[in-house]
C-alpha cells in the first residue's frame, strides 16, 4: 500500500470515518456515495482519497479544520447514517477541481508549526506551497516526505537572483555578472535578505550560462525538486550596460497601478533571460518547471513572449485594491491587472499562469482589516473562465485569527464548493447559535472598508486617514458582545484583541498626523502588541521592522506615511485623489 493510501486509512480511523474506499480512475475527484448502509469513498488515485476522508469528516462526523493544529469537533454536526430514512446514493459528487494549483506562499523558514501548515493544507485540499529557497535547503527530509505523502508540491524559488548568483562569492570573481547603474557595476550589498533593487546584468551570456548550470545542479542534488524559480531581486536596480539598455526605452515608464511609474518598463529584458534559461534547462531536463514572475515594471508579457511547455508564470497583483473584485472594469487599480491576466492567459502554449496573491491585507503583516469572503468565490470563478491555472496567497499561521478564514474560504473555493453554502455553514461551525450576531460582525467590517472611499488597498495610511475611532470602537463592543455569549472561546476572545489594536493603532495614527506622536508612544503600542505573543492575531516580526521605520521617521522629523521609502510613500500621496 503506498504512503497516502495508508494515511487515508489512519486519518478515516483518527476521525472516526467508517467507509469503504473505492479506487475508480475515470472520476475526476472522490466521491462520497452511500450503498447498503455503508460509506463510500471512490477517487481516482489516494491523494483524492486521502480529501475524501477529510471531506467525509468535516460533512457527516463533526469535524471543522479551520485551523492549522487545531481541529474542531461538534457532536451535533454528526450524522448518524443508523437512522431511518438516511438516503442512499451520493451524498457528494465528484467535480474537476475548479483550479489545479491551490496553495501558499511561505516567506519565512520552516519551524515547529510546519507539520501543522502540511496537515491542514491536506485537509483543506490544497496542494502547493512556493518557499524561499534559503529556506527550502533547511527542510529535512521527513518533513518533504510528509509534504509529498499529503500531495503537496514545493517550489524552491521566489526572489533568488541572488541565489543563483550569490553576490558574497560572484561579486569577487565575477563582478561583471552584476547589474552596471551610471555606467558603475553595483557592489552586491552583504546583506543577502532581499537585496532590494540589485539586479544582474542578465544579457551577459557567461551568466546565463552559469545560472542554467547552477540549476541542473541544484535539480541533481535535489531530485524530489521539480519546479524551480528565476525570480529577480526585489524591487528596480536592472542593469544599464550597452547590451542590456538595447531592452528597454528609458522613457517607456512603467504604470502607476503596479507601483513602477517611475522607473523603466523591464518586460523584454526579464523575459528574454527566462526564455534563454528555460531552453537550456528543460534541453538537459524536459521534466523541471521553471517559473518566473510578473510584477511591479514587468506585469504583462512583452511583445513575442509565449508561455511554453515547462514554463509558469506568478501574476501578483501587488497593491491591489480589496474593495472591487480582481475582475471589476470600475476599478482604476484591479482592471489593469485583470487586463494583464488575460494577456498572460492568451499567450499560454503549454505553461501555467498562476495568481500570487495578498489575502493577508498586501504587505508587512499588520493584521488591517481584509474581508474577503464572497469575492473570494467570485474571482476563482473568474480565474477559472479566464485561462488561470493556480491561485497562490501569502499567509502567516500567527496571524490565523485574523485572515484564516481568507485562507478557508480560498481552499473551498479554489476546489469549487458553494459560495453561500461554504460561508454560512462555516459560521455555523464557528459560532454556533451566534451566527449570525458573527455574520454581523465581519459585514460591518467589510461595510466600513467599502463605506470610506470608493478604493482601499490596506495599508495604514489608506485604512486609518479615512475612518473615525468610533467606527473601531463599534466594532470592539460587538466582538466583546460576541465573547461574552462564550466567554471560553478563544477565537472570540482574539477577535476582541483584534479590534483593541485597531482602536489603539487608529488612536496613535491620529496623534502621528497632528505631529504630537512619540518615539515612546510607537514603542508603547508595540509594546502592547508584543504582550500578546500566545495569541494569533499578530506576526510580531513584521510589527518590529513596521515599527522600527514608524519610530525612524518620528526621531528625524519626517512625516510617517509609510516605510520611509520616497517612492512608495509618494505613490500613496497620489492614491489619496484616486481613492477618495
Amino acid at each position: 500500500m503506498d504512503k497516502t493510501l495508508q494515511l487515508a486509512f489512519d486519518e478515516a480511523k483518527k476521525y472516526g470515518v467508517e467507509a469503504d474506499f473505492v479506487t475508480e480512475k475515470t472520476l475526476p475527484s472522490f466521491e462520497i456515495r452511500r450503498a447498503k448502509g455503508r460509506l463510500v469513498i471512490a477517487a481516482p488515485n489516494s491523494i483524492e482519497t486521502l480529501y475524501g476522508v477529510y471531506e467525509c469528516a468535516e460533512l457527516f462526523y463533526g469535524y471543522t479544520f479551520f485551523e492549522p493544529g487545531r481541529d474542531r469537533f461538534d457532536a451535533s454536526l454528526k450524522v448518524d447514517f443508523t437512522a431511518p430514512g438516511v438516503p442512499n446514493g451520493r451524498l457528494a459528487f465528484a467535480r474537476r477541481p475548479l483550479l489545479k494549483r491551490r496553495g501558499f506562499i511561505q516567506e519565512f523558514p520552516f519551524n515547529h508549526e510546519t507539520p501543522m501548515l502540511f496537515d491542514w493544507m491536506a485537509k483543506n485540499k490544497l496542494n502547493y506551497l512556493l518557499v524561499w529557497m534559503k529556506y527550502y535547503d533547511e527542510l529535512s527530509d521527513e518533513l518533504k516526505e510528509m509534504a509529498a505523502v499529503r500531495g503537496i508540491t514545493i517550489e524552491s524559488g521566489h526572489h533568488n537572483f541572488n541565489y543563483w548568483i550569490p553576490g558574497k562569492v560572484y561579486g569577487k570573481t565575477h563582478p561583471e555578472f552584476f547589474a552596471e547603474i551610471n555606467g558603475k557595476r553595483i557592489t552586491p550589498s552583504s546583506n543577502a535578505e532581499l537585496l532590494l533593487s540589485e539586479q544582474l546584468c542578465t544579457t551577459n551570456p557567461e551568466l546565463r550560462a552559469e545560472i542554467a548550470r547552477r540549476m541542473l545542479e541544484y535539480c541533481d542534488q535535489h531530485p524530489e525538486v521539480h519546479t524551480i524559480s528565476l525570480v529577480p531581486n526585489d524591487g528596480f536596480g536592472w542593469c544599464e550596460c550597452d547590451n542590456c539598455s538595447k531592452f528597454y526605452d528609458k522613457n517607456k515608464k512603467g504604470d502607476f497601478y503596479s507601483l513602477s511609474e517611475h522607473v523603466y518598463k523591464a518586460d523584454k529584458i526579464y523575459h528574454d533571460l527566462v526564455q534563454d534559461i528555460a531552453a537550456r534547462v528543460n534541453k538537459v531536463r524536459p521534466d523541471i518547471q521553471i517559473t518566473m514572475v510578473a510584477y511591479i515594471n514587468y506585469c504583462a508579457p512583452s511583445e513575442g513572449f509565449t508561455l511554453k511547455q515547462g514554463m509558469a508564470v506568478h501574476f501578483a497583483d501587488y497593491w491591489r485594491c480589496i474593495n472591487h473584485e480582481i475582475s471589476d472594469p470600475s476599478c482604476p487599480i484591479n482592471s489593469h491587472y485583470a487586463d494583464d491576466i488575460r494577456k498572460w492567459c492568451s499567450v499560454k502554449r503549454g505553461g501555467d499562469v498562476n495568481i500570487y496573491e495578498y489575502f493577508m491585507g498586501v504587505n508587512f503583516y499588520l493584521s488591517l482589516p481584509m474581508i474577503h469572503f464572497h469575492e473570494m468565490f467570485h474571482e476563482m470563478l473568474w480565474y477559472r473562465n479566464t485561462g488561470v491555472d493556480g491561485i497562490l496567497t501569502q499567509f502567516h499561521i500567527p496571524h490565523w485569527s485574523v485572515y484564516g478564514l481568507n485562507y478557508y474560504f480560498m481552499a473551498k473555493a479554489a476546489r469549487g464548493d458553494a459560495e453561500d453554502g461554504v460561508i454560512f455553514d462555516t459560521m455555523r461551525r464557528l459560532f454556533g447559535a451566534d451566527e449570525h450576531k458573527a455574520y454581523a460582525f465581519y459585514s460591518n467590517i467589510k461595510k466600513l472598508l467599502l463605506t470610506m472611499g470608493t478604493c482601499h488597498i490596506p495599508y495604514p495610511y489608506s485604512l486609518f486617514r479615512r475612518t473615525k475611532q468610533e467606527d473601531y470602537q463599534t466594532l470592539l463592543m460587538q466582538a466583546k458582545e460576541l465573547v461574552s455569549l462564550a466567554p471560553d472561546d478563544r477565537f472570540r476572545q482574539e477577535l476582541v484583541i483584534w479590534m483593541e489594536y485597531l482602536c489603539r493603532f487608529k488612536a496613535f495614527f491620529d496623534l502621528a498626523h497632528a505631529d504630537k506622536a512619540t518615539v515612546a508612544d510607537a514603542q508603547a503600542l508595540l509594546d502592547w502588541v508584543h504582550t500578546h505573543r500566545n495569541t494569533r492575531v499578530f506576526v510580531h516580526s513584521r510589527f518590529d521592522s513596521y515599527f522600527k521605520a514608524i519610530k525612524e521617521a518620528l526621531q528625524s522629523g519626517r512625516k510617517w506615511i509609510h516605510f520611509n521609502l520616497d517612492w512608495e510613500d509618494n505613490y500613496i500621496l497620489r492614491h489619496i485623489e484616486l481613492l477618495r
